[in-house]
């Protein structure tokens, strides 16, 4: 967990000159502007506009969810995930030829792309791994429209996906790979093959799994680092197939991973400590035990600096409803 701190810029905050590297594995945006707050979380002086920064794109990525990543990389979250199946590339093809006519239509009748997003949802999620569409969501709308297709080579784009998942996740195997990204199972072994030899193999609680050789060194020596930040649903730190390594206690594994909608996390010195939700500039958190002074001061500091626009910004804590189960004290 102290190396993911790491590895996912949770320990100190970016330079703003470093954006594009606070979005190495994507950023989801699937709940209303959570790939802004995550990018609060890890960088120096985000605006509430940042998340259309001009090195940025939102596109449908890993899991047909809405993502922002590096104009650059959009190669490697749309081709990289494209089937290595012969069938599976025709569906793909297919739905971008079907999505390029009615997009097309839409234009000639002076329709706004938006108009066509519910009707035709799964082929623009299927379509979107060409690389060749774009999407933007303000929070109330979504809109498409056609661009060039990404000059990345098709099997580097592949493989350059497992590598920002590993970088970002740790030691971790192909099932993991394949649940994170949306690939098969079948692709996602055969990717981890292909890079093999940048891996090495370890042990896992008796499970094998694998990290890249380079990132070794960082997973002996990690260490926690005394840092408070509130991730917000679908954050790189907590969208993972293992929940139990993050929670131990299954109670509060309901709670943050729900069937309905996800909360935030609440991620203190190295440890996810309880869950929030945000109802514009009021944050209700509701811990999982007694947060120290330091804590509760420093969350009160996080919400304050939210990039969102709102006349008042204030923390309320819950913690009427605590399971009554062995308090966790931070």
């Amino acid at each position: 967990m102290a190396f993911r701190q790491l590895a996912s810029h949770l320990h100190v905050r970016l330079p703003r000159l470093r954006l594009v590297d606070a979005v190495f594995a994507g950023l989801q945006d699937s709940s209303p502007r959570s790939a802004l707050l995550s990018l609060h979380a890890r960088v120096h002086g985000i605006s509430s506009s940042d998340w259309e920064d001009p090195q940025l794109v939102q596109i449908w990525g890993p899991r047909g969810a809405d993502y922002v990543v590096s104009k650059e990389d959009v190669g490697v979250f749309t081709l990289g995930r494209l089937p290595r199946s012969h069938a599976g590339v025709i569906e793909v093809l297919s739905a971008m030829r079907r999505v390029s006519s009615v997009l097309k239509r839409s234009e000639g009748r002076g329709k706004t792309p938006s108009n066509i997003s519910r009707r035709h949802l799964q082929d623009l999620r299927l379509a979107s791994i060409t690389g060749r569409l774009r999407i933007r969501w303000d929070a109330s709308r979504i809109s498409w429209w056609m661009v060039d297709p990404p000059t990345t080579e098709l099997e580097h784009a592949r493989l350059e996906l497992a590598r920002r998942f590993l970088r970002s996740q740790g030691p971790s195997d192909p099932e993991s790979f394949a649940w994170w990204s949306g690939v098969s199972l079948t692709d996602a072994k055969h990717t981890f093959q292909l890079i093999e030899d940048e891996l090495l193999p370890l042990k896992l609680e008796n499970n094998l799994s694998w990290i890249p050789i380079r990132d070794l060194q960082s997973l002996q020596q990690a260490t926690a680092q005394r840092t408070v930040r509130l991730l917000p649903p679908g954050d790189p730190y907590i969208v993972t197939r293992d929940h139990r390594f993050l929670v131990p206690q299954p109670c509060f594994r309901d709670e943050l991973w729900p069937k309905s909608v996800w909360p935030g996390a609440l991620f203190a010195n190295g440890e996810l400590i309880g869950t929030w939700r945000r109802r514009e500039g009021r944050v209700t958190l509701r811990p999982w035990g007694k947060p120290s002074t330091e804590i509760v001061k420093a969350v009160h500091r996080e919400v304050q600096a939210m990039p969102v626009e709102s006349t008042r910004k204030d923390a309320h804590w819950d913690q009427t409803l605590l399971p009554r189960t062995k308090r966790f004290r931070p």
